[in-house]
């Protein structure tokens, strides 16, 4: 590639597995009632086009803002203007209770939007490729591991180490990768599922949690994708190493972006990497379901082998241990004890780690189960 070449390609973006990219907004109490052994997750945008239920909200306002009278006022609602629930609802679950018998309280997250329409940020894929291409380049993964060998290493001097292979901010090579944000999804594959950061090695209970997921399509149909664009300017490279940029990642981007084939490639071998690493670990676990998480893996690789111009991609929310994206494999025992000791990790084990992930419950059914955020993603002129 050279410094005035332009790479830009179409992306067509499929779900693999349920992706969650979070809003940071939350369902609020009020927008769930729980009935008959049942928790349901109350469309209000439908229920506001009511104008019926709008006037009994308003009249019951108090009631319905108070914990202790909420599902009874909402219920009441519902059986005066004779509304199912289910119709006027996004989902439902059997209630969750505490050990007291109690409905326990819920985090639920929504899915990015802007009036009432999905999709997936250009940042966020942007930030699942710029991972996948530091975790392609094994040179880059060097120092800092080698940092975490170093007794006493500070955290400023593991930091510094992020910014060489990085860029600070201001010199960031990835400054010249511009990902659009996609097109709208289906709203008919948007759902709020149950989410669980499960523990590989032994049971272990957090708060329920459930997030808007946008989900596979499992009858084919061809219709449950979305389009970006990404590009790729070199001359915005040159500038930044003119102005002090890293020499070695820049000439890396520049080889990566220098043909349709190069970043393909990178893009399989990243996440090759991902993928061998989860069935590692999942491989090591006693989880009652590993099985099901690995044959999920074994197709997720041959999807990531056999797709032409094209290949799989992990975004949005998961789990893991430590964000940054230098390493490659398993950190030893003594590296995940500095990494404790730098970043405040005080509940993590250094001899079992890692040992969670996160899991969407597809359904009641134990082994209705998916990890979160695979897509499978295609490049077009």
């Amino acid at each position: 590639m050279n410094k005035n070449s332009t790479f830009s390609k179409r992306m067509i973006i499929e779900p693999i597995s349920p992706v969650f990219i979070g809003s940071g907004e939350k369902v609020g109490k009020f927008e769930t009632l729980v009935d008959g052994g049942k928790t349901y997750i109350l469309n209000f945008d439908k229920l506001m086009e009511n104008d019926e239920f709008v006037e009994s909200f308003v009249e019951k306002m108090d009631e319905i803002l108070n914990p202790s009278t909420k599902d009874g006022a909402l219920k009441e609602i519902f059986d005066k203007l004779k509304i199912n629930i289910g119709d006027y609802s996004h989902t439902s679950f059997p209630t969750i209770k505490d050990k007291n018998g109690k409905p326990k309280t819920l985090q639920i997250s929504r899915f990015v939007h802007t009036a009432g329409r999905f999709y997936i940020p250009g940042s966020s894929i942007k930030g699942a490729i710029r991972t996948a291409l530091i975790k392609a380049n094994e040179a880059f993964a060097e120092p800092f591991e080698n940092a975490l060998n170093t007794p006493n290493v500070s955290k400023s001097e593991v930091n510094k180490i992020e910014d060489n292979v990085f860029g600070s901010a201001q010199l960031s090579p990835f400054k010249a990768l511009i990902i659009s944000d996609s097109s709208f999804i289906d709203k008919n594959y948007i759902k709020f599922k149950k989410v669980e950061v499960i523990h590989l090695e032994r049971p272990k209970q957090g708060i329920p949690q459930f997030f808007e997921v946008w989900l596979h399509d499992l009858r084919n149909t061809g219709s449950n994708k979305v389009e970006s664009r990404i590009t790729f300017k070199a001359d915005v490279l040159s500038k930044l190493l003119q102005n002090g940029a890293r020499k070695e990642a820049v000439d890396y981007l520049m080889q990566v972006f220098g043909s349709e084939k190069n970043f393909v490639d990178t893009m399989k071998e990243a996440a090759r990497i991902l993928i061998e690493m989860e069935k590692q670990k999942i491989s090591a676990s006693n989880y009652q379901q590993k099985n099901e998480l690995l044959n999920f893996y074994n197709t997720l690789s041959k999807i990531n082998k056999e797709t032409e111009n094209g290949f799989v991609l992990r975004i949005g929310g998961h789990s893991g241990f430590y964000s940054k994206t230098a390493y490659r494999g398993f950190l030893k025992r003594d590296q995940v004890k500095v990494l404790k000791i730098l970043f405040g990790y005080k509940k993590v084990k250094e001899n079992n780690f890692p040992v969670t992930t996160r899991i969407v419950k597809l359904s009641e059914s134990p082994k209705d189960i998916l990890p979160v955020g695979w897509v499978k993603i295609e490049l077009l002129d």
